[in-house]
């Protein structure tokens, strides 16, 4: 789907004379994300749209996807147009007249284009819950998105102003967002009008009474308010193979630093709470649900527990009861 001549009209910082040969891996990949992230009807339907009438929001549509695809694929090419690998090994090459850039204008432009790819995707999702095209609203990918009532950055950006529309962090955050509502917003709503609300919200066709709209209005804030305070623990520590480390920026550069004790001890205590309360969850659940013929073997356990249970006898004991 995309092509150099569309990466070219998107990216304004791309030379003209740009090899797409060397994009191109990048460009393959960039589509693959794209894909995942709306679903496979949805691209198929921006696929078809070959030549669209000036303003129309098919073309409005297409030219936010092309720039979607176009900052990913930028951002992941980004690091890799610094060398030049060839039988000598790595290279950098500087041509004619053409002076290295320092390490901070590195590390800004590629902060700068991650801006450049969030700005696009804000852009793209207002103009999809605007236009709605059929081959949105009929996808599960549109199923998977009214799975919250965050939907994005931006919306999370409106509850929180301090977070900025960043949808890196907002995919961090998602794990979250759903822990809130079901933590925080399920037992004030009770569960029948839980669900109901939700069925709603993920049918497109719905209309919202102003009592509802209300609503909406106030599980928002106090779900992106109790997401960050179920993921403030997690924030600051990065868990990987190489072990636990602790992000930090200065000057524009982002460095990876130990750990202090009392953030790997927060986070370790908040680990342990937090899987406490999901097997006191599925222990609820199986409690709830099982019988002779549903999850039997549970079923029969607490059976043989509840028969257990024995009342204290006292007979022929020289006790006095007052």
């Amino acid at each position: 789907m995309l092509t150099a001549e569309i990466i070219k009209s998107q990216l304004g910082g791309i030379q003209a004379s740009i090899n797409f040969k060397t994009l191109e891996p990048f460009a393959n990949f960039a589509e693959r994300w794209f894909t995942e992230l709306v679903g496979v009807p949805l691209m198929e339907y921006l696929q078809e749209i070959t030549t669209p009438e000036a303003g129309s929001d098919e073309a409005d549509l297409l030219y936010l996807a092309h720039s979607c695809m176009s900052w990913k694929c930028y951002e992941l090419a980004f690091p890799h147009m610094k060398f030049k690998a060839g039988e000598l090994g790595l290279q950098k090459v500087n041509g004619q007249n053409a002076v290295a850039i320092s390490k901070w204008e590195y590390v800004d432009s590629k902060e700068a284009n991650l801006a450049m790819l969030d700005l696009a995707l804000e852009n793209f999702w207002s103009a999809m819950e605007s236009i709605k095209p059929a081959a949105w609203t009929s996808s599960t990918a549109y199923a998977k998105r009214q799975q919250v009532f965050i939907r994005s950055a931006g919306e999370l950006s409106e509850q929180v102003p301090t977070l900025g529309r960043k949808n890196r962090l907002f995919e961090q955050l998602l794990t979250y967002i759903r822990r809130a509502e079901q933590n925080y917003i399920r037992p004030i709503l009770t569960d029948a009008d839980y669900v109901a609300l939700k069925v709603k919200w993920r049918d497109p066709a719905a209309t919202w009474s102003a009592e509802e709209q209300m609503l909406l209005d106030f599980i928002r804030p106090a779900v992106a308010h109790m997401a960050l305070f179920e993921a403030y623990p997690y924030l600051p520590l990065t868990l990987d193979i190489t072990g636990i480390t602790e992000s930090r920026s200065k000057d524009g550069t982002l460095e990876q630093v130990a750990p202090s004790d009392n953030n790997k001890g927060t986070q370790k205590r908040q680990l342990y709470q937090d899987g406490q309360q999901f097997l006191a969850d599925l222990t609820e659940y199986l409690q709830a649900t099982a019988t002779a013929s549903l999850f039997p073997a549970f079923y029969q356990a607490q059976l043989a527990k509840v028969g257990t249970q024995q009342t204290d006898d006292f007979t022929n004991e020289s006790l006095i009861i007052l």
